[in-house]
């Protein structure tokens, strides 16, 4: 990629066009540098091409068309051979500027342009200033470059991005699940942040178990283990609350009236009551209390719901576990939740309570500021933060909006980033924008990234499988990345433990 690419011949505002050099390759999405003359070092991103000839007038074309039979053949290739002969052509290639570097080495926002004619070469470790700010201390992949990709890592500082939230987007297939497998092992290099994944397809373990540092910051919890990797998740009645039992079922009224009715007669035990005894002796004891009569299917409708929640979360009077988790996570730990062996209606509730559990526990701890940044991985999002449930304020509407303020994080994964709420998007400040099939799905995240994109439609949309556009605040423009493949990068991890405390190069905006 490094080496001559051409010469300027073109500049307004950050749009510049260039001359392509005779036997040079230049994609869609290459990041180039063009050599100003002062010293100033510009930074551009080919987005589109067109083709330029001496017969490119209409008077040449008509010419050129009077060469062709009836039926389009060429009657005289000799003849035109010798009018199409020689350098004629020249392909230009339209770009928008990123940044640049002055004369002493402020690395800047665009201010000014380059000059005509100027050298355009290609990226190479010579361009520092670019590369540390695009480094990261959780390394994701090597930066991409048109149909290859370079010797450079691309990643995300934690601290930066964690809780100001993430966005992983693709349909099936792009490198999702890698995505966050590479993210994860890097997680697991640093120590410095806790990862709470809910793995619904039990798919995480047997890629991180490999890890070097797995052993003493991966744990594990499944409410059916089947292997004795996995630790036995229970949930003591106490725990659970009315809004718990809500998010995972559709309630009336009167029965969501009922419910709360009987968590404030019962308090801590309301849970355990409720499955213990009829419901003509529960509606009896609330009017009662109460003074108020409900019928007995409310209850019944009521009692179903916690006792569907009792056989998928082994609810039980026992030793919390929940705490446990909390403390694996402040300490900088990766969590993983195995939900595969219980269904959709258990999943969102033991979700739910994890995430409210967490938020809670942040919250309310004085000694918040000495415990891990923490993340919590969401898959199949639009289940929890699309329109619809957003509206009903759930947890993770909660998470979006007021986690960062208390050290937490969100990583948002779907195929369909349109049926997620607006709100939940805006607050997105970091985008892993895998290959998307959808043009609704691409039009939503152009007008909802901080970062403009709208000049990389073209390459957004020929994303090929563990390619991705990384768009986050504090870097000045989106970069393309190609995803280290877990395996491989598993080997580079096991040899080049990262630092715990990387140094972080200070930006001028």
């Amino acid at each position: 990629m490094s080496g001559y690419k051409g010469r300027l011949t073109y500049a307004k505002g950050t749009y510049v066009e260039f001359v392509v050099a005779p036997k040079q390759d230049v994609d869609f999405g290459d990041i180039l540098v063009v050599k100003g003359k002062n010293g100033d070092i510009f930074y551009i991103r080919a987005y589109d091409f067109k083709v330029k000839s001496r017969w490119s007038g209409l008077n040449g074309v008509g010419y050129l068309m009077s060469k062709l039979n009836q039926d389009g053949q060429v009657e005289n290739q000799e003849e035109l051979d010798f009018y199409l002969g020689g350098n004629h052509t020249v392909k230009i290639g339209m770009a928008e500027q990123l940044c640049y570097v002055d004369q002493q080495g402020q690395f800047l926002n665009p201010k000014t342009c380059p000059d005509f004619f100027c050298e355009v070469r290609g990226l190479s470790t010579e361009d520092h200033a670019l590369l540390a700010e695009m480094q990261g201390d959780l390394e994701i992949g090597f930066l991409k470059t048109g149909r290859g990709e370079l010797n450079l890592p691309v990643g995300i500082y934690g601290n930066k991005t964690i809780t100001e939230h993430i966005g992983v987007f693709g349909t099936t297939g792009s490198g999702k699940s890698n995505l966050v497998k590479v993210l994860a092992s890097s997680m697991l290099s640093s120590g410095q942040y806790g990862l709470l994944v809910f793995d619904v397809h039990n798919e995480y373990y047997n890629a991180l178990s490999k890890h070097p540092e797995a052993k003493g910051r991966l744990a594990v919890y499944n409410t059916q283990p089947q292997s004795n990797y996995a630790a036995k998740l229970s949930v003591d009645f106490g725990e659970v609350e009315p809004d718990d039992v809500m998010a995972c079922a559709s309630f009336s009224e009167p029965q969501v009236d009922a419910l709360y009715k009987l968590a404030a007669i019962w308090q801590e035990r309301w849970l355990e009551y409720i499955l213990k005894y009829d419901p003509a002796d529960i509606v009896e004891e609330l009017a009662g209390c109460t003074g108020q009569k409900f019928n007995t299917r409310t209850i019944s409708k009521i009692k179903s719901v916690c006792w569907n929640l009792q056989q998928e979360l082994n609810l039980q009077e026992m030793e919390p576990v929940i705490p446990e988790i909390l403390q694996q996570l402040a300490a900088g730990k990766i969590v993983l939740i195995e939900l595969k062996s219980i269904s959709p209606v258990g999943e969102q509730a033991l979700s739910t309570l994890l995430s409210k559990k967490l938020l809670q526990h942040y919250a309310s701890n004085q000694n918040a500021a000495k415990d891990k940044p923490v993340l919590i991985v969401l898959e199949e999002a639009h289940r929890f933060l699309g329109k619809k449930e957003h509206a009903n304020n759930n947890v993770f509407a909660r998470l979006v909006s007021e986690a960062r303020k208390f050290n937490l994080g969100m990583c948002v994964i779907d195929q369909q980033p349109r049926l997620l709420a607006d709100k939940v998007l805006s607050q997105l400040n970091t985008l892993f924008i895998l290959g998307l099939a959808s043009k609704a799905d691409r039009s939503k995240l152009e007008s909802m990234c901080r970062k403009d994109i709208l000049q990389q439609r073209h390459e957004i949309k020929n994303l090929d499988c563990g390619e991705m556009i990384l768009a986050t605040n504090y870097m000045r423009f989106a970069a393309p990345v190609k995803v280290h493949k877990f395996e491989d990068f598993l080997g580079i991890s096991a040899g080049i433990q990262q630092s715990v405390a990387m140094p972080q190069p200070t930006f001028t905006m």
